[in-house]
């Protein structure tokens, strides 16, 4: 590798198990990976995206040697792994036990896990992750780098992509473009210049921890997203989940160090049942159990069958939005370590019914995504320094041989309107960038109005996956109707909301913030858990906590005045009375009027207060009220 032609706009691809880091040389038009000059040379392509926190030391080591660990007992350390799938995420009652974080957070608080004496957001720990990447692109280059083209499943939602570019920025990284991996692979197998005729591709991304599928269009110098679906929750991670269930089936639980061994032990058999007959499983006790390949592959059929619903609703849906059949796909490419496993092209062949050349693995499935990411970045002029305050054009600045890649909206976006249903405005598939303007009045006499954004394909808001909200604060209060308001989404090419609001009775541009309860957020809180990761991941200093951030359960800012409905709407008060509902609901609601009038609601009681609020207001018959009331009451007991 010359270090002295490469690019200085990295490709990285962020992986639920394994992170990779590529670099465009221009002499030889070819994206090469950055090898890892601290471990074996078969090693050093790939790097565990494993966290591991040494208490005396105050220290986190990333990569082999945190996964090598695993398999010694060393003191108190903590390991973290996977931690991709909790990112964007909020806590359900199955994460707060398994994070233990149940003291400390509720159902509904974005997620946290403990490092050290800290609780980080997931992002926090893929920052980690990313600083590992950035320290191999910069040994390998022979100097400082600060952008990154970085990969993000295809079917990730807004709060992931931005905890995504959080991520990018905690590293120390400018995140020139977020890009979907499925898309990185397809440029990388070089399929955009296959042919000059029109091709249709079914990318199929079965990583460590996420599945995606797309389909693909491709023509001369050009790639169009047709159709995407995934499952942020399978991969090659689930298949050594079902191993280790097999293997402990009529055995007594293990502690949760042994688990974790006999996790690392299960993937180390899959890996090598992808090459041979039978393997040996090494268990925590010291005992051995010989596995065969049948044997495994009937553990994880039933795990991988669930791959096939996502290649069917991604079908469903090309077929649906661009009129195309099943019988247009050309070929099917392999992505992601887990495709190695051979009973997926199989599977493929078989659902498929075509021979043996229609499933394409001629790439490596580990680096295909890096590589992809890399001629992506080849494409941004590289920046000078690293300032967390100030940010880099996003658009980047093609030559003659650049690719044209067109991508799509994963998911419908909307707003929560009367009856708690979801109002979408930019629907799933469109090309982006993207917007959409409506306009919208206020509320009697409101002094803040909040309008709640969804993304899904639900008619009803707690159908799809709350995104944030939008608040317009200090308004005038007047009577309903006064004030009319044009709100202009806008979806970016990183697939990120923006907003943007124009008071139209004086043309002026009115505040809006969009808050999304999983970002940290303004610039100096990224700049202040910046420093304490560069403290943490260098061991320069022990680690000191910053002042802790004021708890709010639920993760959201106290109620507004009114939730924005439709285009038109005159909501009931921020919290009924309790003489205003139904007599035969009164005790029972007295109790969620006081957790409402406490301060921050969480998402999914707030929503099925709205529809009830509504519904009151709107003198509905007793019988929807207490099937409205039913379900407020049922959000109301998850979070308490």
């Amino acid at each position: 590798m010359d270090e002295s032609t490469l690019h200085r706009v990295i490709g990285i691809d962020l992986g639920t198990t394994y992170s990779a880091v590529a670099a465009y040389n221009p002499e030889e038009t070819y994206a090469e990976i950055i090898p890892d000059t601290t471990v074996d040379e078969e090693l050093s392509a790939a790097t565990p995206s494993v966290v591991r926190y040494q208490p005396e030391s105050g220290r986190a080591t990333v990569g082999h040697h945190a996964k090598d660990a695993i398999a010694g007992t060393q003191g108190d350390a903590q390991t973290i792994i996977e931690i991709k799938r909790e990112m964007g995420a909020t806590f359900t009652a199955d994460s707060l036990a398994r994070f233990a974080a149940g003291a400390e957070h509720r159902v509904d608080d974005p997620v946290r896990v403990r490092v050290g004496g800290e609780w980080m957001r997931p992002q926090e720990v893929s920052a980690l992750v990313l600083m590992k990447m950035k320290r191999i692109a910069e040994t390998g280059l022979g100097g400082p780098v600060h952008d990154a083209v970085v990969t993000v499943p295809a079917y990730f939602t807004e709060q992931q992509k931005k905890a995504t570019e959080e991520a990018v920025l905690l590293a120390g990284l400018y995140p020139r473009q977020l890009i979907p991996e499925p898309t990185a692979a397809a440029i990388a197998y070089g399929v955009d210049r296959a042919d000059e005729e029109r091709q249709v591709y079914l990318v199929y991304d079965l990583g460590g921890g996420t599945f995606d599928v797309s389909i693909i269009e491709t023509r001369e110098d050009a790639i169009d997203v047709l159709a995407t679906a995934g499952d942020q929750r399978l991969g090659g991670g689930d298949f050594d989940e079902a191993l280790v269930e097999a293997l402990l089936k009529d055995a007594p639980e293990p502690s949760a160090e042994d688990r974790l061994k006999l996790r690392m032990a299960a993937e180390k058999a899959k890996r090598a049942l992808s090459f041979a007959d039978v393997t040996t499983l090494t268990l925590p006790d010291g005992s051995t159990r010989e596995l065969t390949r049948p044997e495994f592959e009937a553990t994880i059929k039933p795990v991988l069958d669930r791959s096939l619903v996502q290649v069917e609703e991604a079908l469903r849906f090309a077929a649906e939005s661009k009129g195309m059949d099943r019988t247009q796909i050309d070929a099917i490419l392999l992505v992601g370590g887990s495709t190695r496993v051979p009973l997926v092209k199989r599977m493929l062949l078989d659902h498929f019914d075509e021979g043996d050349g229609f499933v394409r693995s001629d790439g490596d499935p580990d680096t295909l995504v890096a590589r992809g990411a890399a001629l992506v970045a080849k494409d941004f002029t590289p920046s000078g320094a690293f300032d967390l305050s100030e940010r880099p054009p996003t658009d980047p600045d093609p030559d003659e041989d650049s690719l044209q890649v067109s991508l799509i909206t994963e998911h419908t976006l909307g707003l929560a309107v009367q009856n708690d249903r979801f109002d979408g405005l930019i629907p799933r598939g469109t090309r982006i960038p993207a917007g959409r303007k409506k306009i919208y009045t206020n509320p009697d006499m409101a002094t803040r109005i909040a309008a709640v954004v969804y993304q899904g394909e639900g008619e009803y808001t707690y159908e799809n996956a709350l995104v944030g909200t939008v608040n317009l604060d200090d308004i005038e209060p007047r009577p309903e109707g006064y004030h009319r308001f044009e709100v202009e989404y806008t979806m970016t090419r990183n697939g990120l909301l923006e907003v943007a609001v124009q008071h139209l009775n004086t043309g002026r541009t009115f505040e809006a913030k969009f808050e999304r309860s999983t970002e940290i957020g303004r610039h100096d809180e990224l700049a202040e858990r910046h420093e304490l990761l560069v403290s943490l991941y260098t061991a320069e200093d022990r680690v000191t906590a910053p002042p802790p951030v004021e708890h709010r359960p639920g993760g959201g800012d106290p109620a507004p005045d009114f939730g924005i409905p439709a285009p038109v709407a005159a909501p009931g008060p921020a919290v009924l009375p309790v003489d205003a509902v139904p007599v035969t609901l009164r005790r029972s609601y007295g109790r969620i009027a006081e957790y409402l009038d406490g301060g921050a609601v969480a998402p999914a009681v707030r929503s099925a207060y709205d529809a009830f609020g509504s519904a009151v207001a709107a003198k509905a018959p007793e019988s929807e009220l207490e099937a409205l009331f039913d379900r407020l009451e049922a959000a109301y007991d998850e979070v308490r």
